[in-house]
């Protein structure tokens, strides 16, 4: 990844992403799995700023109830960012949360 795409990837990712993914229904609750949670951000980061990162990594599967979060791992050619996802909502099967990247890469 070139330094030009990782740096369209930092600026534009520093911003919110709102996306929206499907969430699936266990004992619990819904849930958004971690699978779908990274596909979303990665895909809302490749919509927002026309690159896709190298790779996101979430935990696990985060409940589909406003106000959870998730720190995950955004890679961008040898550069790691933290991230938080926190859902916003949660309708009609789908959730809807924002991503914001953390300003400083991980040490």
């Amino acid at each position: 990844m070139t330094t030009r795409a990782l740096s369209l990837i930092v600026v534009g990712a520093a911003l919110a992403l709102v996306t929206a993914c499907s969430a699936s229904v266990q004992g619990g609750g819904a849930t958004i799995s971690k699978t779908s949670l990274e596909q979303g951000i990665a895909d809302a980061l490749q919509k927002s700023v026309g690159q896709r990162p190298d790779a996101v990594e979430c935990p696990g599967a985060i409940k589909a109830k406003a106000g959870e979060t998730a720190r995950c791992v955004l890679t961008a050619g040898s550069v790691r960012y933290g991230l938080t996802a926190t859902v916003t909502s949660y309708e009609n099967g789908k959730a809807h949360y924002q991503a914001q990247v953390d300003r400083q890469p991980m040490r």
